[in-house]
């Protein structure tokens, strides 16, 4: 944010070639009646113009502007009644003032306060505005309405889309980088990621992270295996803008996440046409097109519509079409006397090729460095070889599968949004959505460590000789012969192999979710809120896992074919093992809350705020029933499916009834009106049982107790926030899936509770008129309690410090306004495993960026991610126990190398 002069020095030579006529031009304007903080930014977007407001809006009601008016005549009618007045114009900018008010002025119906308090007069430091890269100052992710960022008392984050495409992010889940206080791996691909929280311990996936869309959850039960909730999301240039929450009133309202919240908004309809089309082009060949266009339909209903399609070869080489699909998007908003509401589609098939470990070398002292042949940044061990094979699923049964479709996603997400005004004082806003359609995963999934051929074939000896079948069949084996699979090319017993699993998920899903909140002010300075939220949801579930393939550890892995020298064969088309773990069923889960809330202003600078949910679910579901070590040919010199998952006719039926109360406490002072705001936060919460936990271990009961603290401040040319945090957690529960020698699949149920505290602290700095340094961080120490020997270990996967920090400088060339931007980010050492055997070292990167825009539209970001090429791991090898990192030939997930993107953009 800057002080009003600044913003002005700033924005008028921008403006300085706008027609003098801009406030002249008649649009149809259809704002409704409502609070002046977010009906004079409506009038500022329909009118295309910037309005500098003074401080002190808080109270104030613009009045409804609806019909056709120029600009300045609007402009008169939005402000009628208050006490505010044009006192400036350029350009297409204006500036407002407030006039005194005395204390016995009566306010008239225009500008009668939303809640019972005296009128402010505005403080005699200039106002502070919002940075002109940031969005809007308003929020209405954890708020009631819309509230200004500096006042809500919250540990959120806001991101614009320009600001999205200055990150040029390579999934979803990147987007969360612009918040502190949470960790996510990325290296997936496009997605796929693992998402930690404030020292929330869980193993992987995303289970304390939702992902709302015009804040209703897109899949309500976060602890979805396989479909993390940013997997099931793309963001192209139909979102406006983005906000992270990190716990505030969260456990309360929507699904109750406790953890974290990031809300897109979409972008909606404008009274006059509008749009825009963005080129994308990277060097490891993605070419993507993302367009919008908005519009009216009439007088009181406009329109937006757009998507994106791209294809790329992959950040990592696969030797196949990594990523290819697209997205459309449409919504229509109509506005109506006292309210409007909003209407949305969107529509994705996209398909990702999924990056899991490589083999690196662990040099024995604590640093890693590259396995021989394979470069660990741009590699993969997926391939042509490996692309389209057939797993044995069954006797007789084969099931193709196809590695290009990675993290595939045929996905349609609708849902609808009110807010009305039906009366002084009362507020209705529901929030509606439903998601249905596949989102399914093909992925090589690594398993032990690499060894020698000649070791590999040595343990297979050793195992088939101590099979009493096999031995009987065969007799005893002393060496085996080892080929290429595709070609029969004898190989050499020091070539390095390793094992990994073709796995196979199909996954049907489906959630319908609603919203409804009601609010109110009562009596003196009170804020009532009460609502209902209901979901219903289900996921269908077909796993096949195991599929164990012999591969060469080298880049874009051949699959090998063994066989002993006492006829039996150890594999078949290069697989091990046949499908060990068979998962088909089906969950169906209900959840319904009641939730009420107060807000008591008690004075201009101190508000209270507190509130309590009451939920209950309703969980049931089947599995079918699975024989294990089948032998699915019933020839015991087949070692290669000796040992699958027979699915049986039964099944297993479950069910589960739960309660919960959550319940939050805040208090907010506005210690310097407009400048430093602090809060204190108590909050008491809990993810509620989900399917998987259900069928794995039965019922559990969790809870989360956290207490938070911060400040935001807005002085000058700094705008910063800092929260500190503290938590405890009481009956977590996760799983651990282990890849066994023999091809199975095997897990470890671990139950206890952690203890996290930690400092997050999200700033940007306007140093000089040209430069701003951003920067975000965070120190954490989560440790795990009630976990036997594992009691004390560090909370698994999330560093204690993190931080990145940005300088950027601002400014013209010729016709051009220029940012140039670098970035500086570093990870602070972590455990990939819970008994802290897996130590994974700090690592850092640098990323650098250019956003150059005309004055006609054009515009350009040109974005290289991890310029130097770092080396860093984020994350182990998680499917295998011990101290699998130490020494020698390893399996890690890397970092990405060096990639470069250029985007081309034009807007009307």
């Amino acid at each position: 944010m800057f002080p009003a002069r600044l913003t002005g020095a700033i924005i008028a030579p921008m403006l300085a070639s706008a027609p003098v006529s801009a406030l002249a031009q008649p649009i149809n304007f259809h704002v409704v009646e409502q609070p002046a903080v977010t009906g004079i930014p409506e009038f500022a977007r329909q009118a295309k113009i910037q309005i500098v407001s003074p401080a002190g809006l808080a109270g104030l009601r613009t009045r409804a502007v609806k019909g056709r008016f120029t600009v300045e005549e609007g402009l008169h009618r939005l402000l009628g009644g208050t006490n505010l007045y044009i006192v400036a114009r350029t350009g297409n900018a204006v500036s407002l003032a407030s006039r005194p008010q005395s204390s016995a002025a009566t306010p008239s119906v225009a500008m009668r306060p939303a809640r019972a308090e005296p009128p402010r007069k505005a403080p005699a430091a200039p106002p502070f505005e919002p940075d002109a890269d940031r969005v809007s100052d308003l929020v209405v992710t954890g708020t009631v309405s819309p509230e200004r960022r500096l006042d809500a008392g919250l540990a959120i984050t806001t991101a614009s889309l320009e600001q999205i495409h200055a990150l040029a992010p390579n999934n979803t889940a990147d987007l969360l980088k612009f918040a502190p206080g949470i960790w996510a791996e990325t290296t997936g691909g496009a997605t796929g990621a693992n998402v930690f929280v404030r020292g929330f311990p869980t193993t992987g996936d995303a289970p304390f992270l939702t992902v709302q869309l015009d804040s209703a959850p897109i899949f309500p039960p976060t602890e979805l295996a396989f479909s993390e909730n940013t997997t099931l999301f793309r963001v192209d240039d139909m979102i406006d803008h983005v906000e992270i929450l990190r716990g505030g009133t969260s456990p309360i309202l929507s699904n109750g996440q406790p953890g974290a919240v990031i809300n897109f908004i979409q972008r909606t309809g404008t009274p006059e046409f509008g749009g825009g089309l963005r080129l994308t082009a990277t060097d490891y060949a993605t070419r993507r097109a993302d367009a919008y266009l908005t519009g009216p339909l009439a007088p009181d209903t406009v329109f937006a519509v757009g998507g994106f399609y791209r294809t790329s070869a992959g950040v990592r080489n696969t030797q196949f079409l990594a990523d290819r699909g697209g997205q459309i998007s449409a919504n229509l908003t109509h506005h109506f006397a006292d309210g409007v509401v909003t209407a949305y589609a969107r529509y994705t098939r996209d398909r990702n090729a999924f990056y899991t470990g490589a083999p690196l070398i662990a040099d024995g002292a604590g640093g890693f460095s590259a396995f021989p042949g394979f470069d660990p940044l741009r590699d993969t061990l997926i391939g042509s070889d490996t692309r389209r094979l057939s797993i044995e699923t069954g006797p007789g049964k084969r099931l193709p599968v196809n590695l290009d479709e990675g993290r595939g996603l045929d996905l349609l997400i609708a849902g609808a949004s009110l807010d009305w005004s039906p009366g002084e004082g009362i507020q209705v806003t529901n929030r509606l959505n439903l998601t249905t359609g596949d989102a399914n995963t093909i992925g090589l999934f690594t398993g032990p460590v690499p060894t020698t051929l000649g070791q590999y074939i040595a343990d297979t000896v050793a195992r088939a000789n101590a099979d009493p079948r096999v031995a009987m069949a065969a007799g005893r084996a002393s060496s085996g012969q080892a080929v290429l699979a595709a070609t029969g090319a004898p190989l050499a017993s020091d070539r390095y192999v390793l094992t990994a699993g073709l796995w196979s998920v199909k996954k049907t899903i489906t959630a319908f979710t609603d919203e409804l909140r009601v609010s109110r002010s009562i009596g003196d300075g009170h804020r009532l809120t009460g609502g209902l939220y209901v979901s219903a949801y289900r996921s269908d579930d077909l796993r096949y896992f195991g599929n164990n393939l012999l591969l060469l550890a080298e880049p874009n892995a051949r699959r090998i074919d063994l066989r002993l020298d006492n006829g039996v064969q150890a594999s078949r088309d290069g697989f091990v093992s046949a499908t060990t773990s068979q998962i088909i069923g089906d969950s169906r889960g209900a959840n319904i809350a009641l939730f009420l809330s107060d807000r008591w202003t008690v004075s201009e600078r101190i508000s209270l705020n507190a509130g309590v949910r009451i939920e209950h679910q309703s969980l049931q579901g089947s599995v079918r029933d699975v024989l294990g070590n089948a032998d699915f040919d019933g020839d015991p010199r087949t070692l290669y499916d000796n040992n699958g998952a027979l699915l049986l006719q039964s099944a297993t039926r479950l069910s589960n009834q739960a309660h919960q109360l959550s319940w939050t406490a805040g208090l907010v002072h506005k210690t310097l009106p407009d400048r430093l705001t602090l809060h204190l936060r108590f909050n008491h919460g809990s993810n509620l049982q989900s399917f998987e936990k259900l069928r794995i271990s039965g019922p559990r009961n969790q809870s989360a107790d956290v207490l938070e603290a911060g400040g935001d401040l807005a002085a000058g040319p700094v705008r910063a926030s800092m929260n500190v945090f503290a938590n405890r957690f009481t009956g977590l529960q996760f799983t651990r899936l282990l890849a066994q020698p023999d091809g199975t699949v095997g897990s470890i149920i671990l139950v206890g509770g952690a203890d996290a505290s930690g400092v997050e602290i999200d700033a940007d700095i306007t140093s000089a008129p040209r430069w701003k340094i951003e920067f975000r961080g965070t120190y954490q120490n989560g440790r795990y309690r009630g976990f036997g020997d594992n009691t004390g270990n560090r909370v698994v996967r999330q560093p204690n410090v993190q931080f990145a920090v940005s300088p950027i400088y601002s400014t013209h060339i010729a016709r051009a306004a220029v940012k140039l931007r670098a970035t500086y980010t570093y990870v602070g050492e972590r455990y990939s495993d819970v008994e802290n055997l897996q130590r994974l070292p700090p690592y850092s990167t640098v990323d650098t960026g250019m956003h150059a825009e005309l004055d006609n539209g054009l515009y350009a970001d040109l974005v290289a991610q991890n310029v130097f090429n770092a080396f860093g791991l984020t994350e182990g090898n998680t499917r295998v126990l011990g101290a699998v990192l130490s020494s020698g030939p390893i399996i890690a997930r890397p970092l990405f190398g060096r990639n470069v993107s250029l985007s081309l953009g034009y807007r009307f």
